[in-house]
């Protein structure tokens, strides 16, 4: 009986000793300053800070990248001069794919999975498919931003984990198709508002107004390679209904704090790099343009000087830009102006997408007959996108007319399409360079500085597109081979598919 007491006193104490250890193994296995569940109003919102260069972006990646607004050439540089010259070819777009696009494919499955989509983590930011239904619209815009600026790139295949470490490029005819059509479902998709919004404080009209405004964007994409399958889609965007005031904007807020300011204000602390570009304050300038002290500031002469955009070496000795204290917010100004403050303070605002942008994309599909009314529609919405720019600016009343009923600002039907993007490029000053860069390649206008002097790339001309990092020649050779050979050179000079 001994025996078997002590026996069984063994088995106990083993029982034990096994069961601690597995809870001491489990206790050592859980961080805990992660959550068990993942969040997706958190997840949401990285994605969107990462976008704004605010949560792990770098400087070509959020979207009012200083590269981006120097394309546009709506700043010129001071000092290092290697962008605005084209010295830079190849941009790294993998943080992209690991960054945001990983974050929404992650929200998404969250609100799929049986497992997950009901768990407060997740329903605490609103319904599963007006979740899913915000995070399709804003990866399409992030898709849309990679192709436009490198062509053909992995769509269909990333994302895939260990499954596949190499995928192909792919069309961006294909993946403008598909752009069309998830942004299509997802607008139709919302069933509520959404919590932990960023962007647009989680008003479901407005998601679905962007990306219908989107989809037009896109649409006027393809005025020159495909303008029927570009009529078709402009008219389907305005059934289902455009942005309709500035109250609509799609506006990235940055605080006034280091770690989400307003990456101009960041640069003006101590480097200085960017000066308004001569081609800024000339426009402005030409027709007495309310929006001149808006977007720049005087000079030590109380005046507005731009600097000639790819200005370099001894040439850039005559130009001072001062400095300023930020703390005191005093502003030592030099002889070219520097971004105003309400461009580059702290907690400046960006807009990625505006009102005024949409109205002049009407104005042109009017003009171009994709929709009712000819050049007097065209006329009108144009009028609309010049008032609702400067009502973005502060400007009302005698301000707006008067700068209307100048020479150069009246609608002439016979410079229409120089003239709509003109004044859209104006309006979209330092918000989304990206999209100016690609309206410029689409058009020609407005008109830039092209060729530029002073250019180290090969034909010294604006770039047509962005180089592919380095990586895929080196870890996805055959697949870049092949867009290689589909697209053409791996260059600066060649064409995107929608760039005739």
């Amino acid at each position: 009986m001994k025996k078997f007491f002590n026996k069984l006193l063994l088995v106990f104490i083993a029982g034990t000793v096994i069961t601690s250890c597995k809870k001491i193994t489990d206790d050592i296995n859980v961080n805990p300053n992660q959550p068990a569940q993942v969040s997706t109003g958190y997840m949401f919102t990285s994605a969107l800070q990462f976008l704004g260069g605010t949560a792990g972006g770098n400087a070509t990646t959020n979207i009012n990248s200083a590269a981006g607004e120097l394309y546009s050439q709506y700043l010129a540089e001071t000092y290092y001069t290697n962008e605005s010259r084209f010295a830079l070819a190849q941009y790294d777009y993998q943080t992209y794919y690991t960054g945001p696009l990983l974050d929404l494919k992650t929200v998404i499955e969250t609100n799929t999975n049986p497992d997950t989509k009901d768990k407060v983590t997740t329903t605490a930011f609103g319904s599963n498919a007006s979740q899913i239904a915000a995070a399709r619209i804003l990866r399409a815009f992030i898709f849309l931003t990679i192709t436009d600026r490198w062509g053909d790139i992995p769509y269909s295949q990333v994302l895939q984990g260990k499954t596949n470490f190499t995928p192909k490029f792919d069309a961006q005819k294909d993946i403008y198709t598909d752009l069309f059509k998830e942004l299509t479902e997802a607008q139709a998709q919302f069933d509520g508002n959404i919590g932990n919004d960023i962007l647009f404080d989680g008003s479901a009209i407005k998601w679905k107004h962007w990306a219908n405004s989107l989809r037009a964007v896109m649409a006027l994409r393809l005025s020159k390679v495909d303008p029927a399958t570009g009529s078709s889609e402009f008219k389907k965007a305005v059934a289902d209904g455009l942005m309709t005031s500035n109250d609509e904007n799609a506006t990235y807020k940055y605080l006034t704090e280091q770690n989400n300011e307003n990456p101009f204000f960041g640069n003006y602390r101590s480097r200085y790099d960017y000066a308004v570009s001569g081609i800024v304050v000339d426009n402005l300038s030409a027709n007495a343009d309310p929006r001149l002290p808006i977007y720049a500031r005087k000079t030590a002469d109380s005046t507005y000087v731009g600097l000639p955009y790819a200005t370099a070496g001894d040439d850039l000795d005559g130009y001072s830009i001062g400095n300023r204290n930020l703390g005191q917010k005093l502003f030592n100004p030099g002889n070219i102006s520097q971004i105003s403050a309400r461009y580059s303070n702290q907690n400046s605002p960006t807009t990625w997408t505006s009102y005024a942008q949409i109205l002049f994309a009407q104005a042109e599909a009017a003009h171009l007959g994709w929709i009712p009314g000819g050049d007097a529609t065209a006329a009108t919405f144009y009028t609309q996108g010049v008032t609702a720019s400067l009502e973005q600016n502060g400007f009302t009343g005698s301000d707006v007319t008067t700068y209307l009923a100048k020479p150069g600002v009246v609608f002439n039907s016979a410079t229409a399409v120089e003239q709509i993007i003109t004044q859209k490029w104006l309006a979209n000053y330092l918000g989304n360079g990206w999209e100016s860069w690609a309206e410029y390649r689409r058009t020609g206008f407005p008109k830039l500085l092209d060729p530029v002097p002073t250019a180290l790339n090969t034909d010294k001309h604006i770039p047509r597109r962005q180089q592919y990092p380095q990586s895929e020649n080196d870890l996805n050779k055959a697949n870049y081979n092949e867009v290689i050979a589909r697209q053409g050179p791996d260059a600066l000079s060649t064409h995107v598919w929608w760039d005739k």
